[in-house]
């Protein structure tokens, strides 16, 4: 492994990613000057790891950038290069609504910027456990980031969103995300959606709820719904879009179908 060493936010690469791994740690760093006016944040290490060296370390299927918090350490990990099969996955999936706005491999990029909010969710105890919501809170952070250092990105981001919102999964409930049912076509639609509301909050109050967050912070599943709604009551309705009357895990919630 070869080392781009930096005090917040070093790179870790495989043979031949070095200009990739120093692509990828720019990027990350922007972001990480939006969110580093906040509150502090400890060092994330970032992985360009190729297919070999991938499953040599981790259990997961190679390809999709992710996010992860172990003893060592916050840490984000991305592919040398995205392999072909999972290209091909996402274009079928995607044949329905045409062409996407952008290319698929810099669409991939971009969202290990939503893992990295993810880490910046761990290290501010902005983790809930609740699937849904967490994830709603990650494409928060990644928006309101993108906006703040590379308004470019954040229009790449929002035209994507409004393209995969057009996707049309059977398995539209929250309650079906929370037990990640629906496979890649649901993750997709439902990321999507998360990010239009995002989007919606952040025009209409620019970081209020992030501040909010953070002087609640450490948040749990009931803390940060009841915080999120209390904040915007109209999400109540949000909620009632994905057939639920209230969060999963709720009383007011039906029962996850079969």
């Amino acid at each position: 492994m070869r080392a781009l060493p930096h005090p917040h936010l070093p790179a870790l690469f495989s043979e031949g990613g070095a200009l990739r791994a120093k692509a990828l740690q720019d990027y990350l760093l922007s972001l990480r000057g939006v969110y580093a006016r906040y509150a502090p944040l400890p060092p994330v290490r970032l992985f360009v790891l190729s297919e070999k060296d991938w499953r040599a370390r981790l259990p997961y299927p190679y390809g999709l950038p992710f996010q992860h918090a172990g003893p060592e350490g916050l840490a984000v990990y991305a592919p040398l290069t995205y392999p072909e099969r999972l290209l091909h996955r996402l274009r079928e999936v995607l044949l329905p609504l045409g062409p996407p706005p952008g290319e698929l491999a810099a669409f991939l990029d971009l969202n290990l910027g939503h893992e990295y909010a993810h880490a910046v969710q761990v290290a501010w105890g902005l983790r809930t456990g609740a699937r849904w919501l967490d994830e709603f809170v990650a494409n928060y952070l990644f928006l309101l980031g993108l906006k703040g250092a590379r308004p470019d990105l954040a229009k790449t981001l929002l035209a994507f969103s409004r393209y995969l919102a057009q996707l049309a999964p059977e398995k539209r409930r929250l309650s079906d995300y929370e037990q990640r049912r629906g496979g890649l076509e649901g993750a997709l639609w439902f990321q999507a959606r998360f990010t239009l509301e995002a989007e919606t909050l952040l025009r209409r109050d620019g970081d209020l709820l992030l501040r909010k967050m953070l002087e609640a912070a450490p948040l749990d599943r009931k803390r940060g719904h009841r915080l999120l709604v209390e904040l915007y009551p109209e999400l109540r309705d949000w909620f009632r879009g994905f057939g639920l009357r209230g969060p999963p895990g709720a009383g007011s919630s039906p029962r996850p179908g079969p």
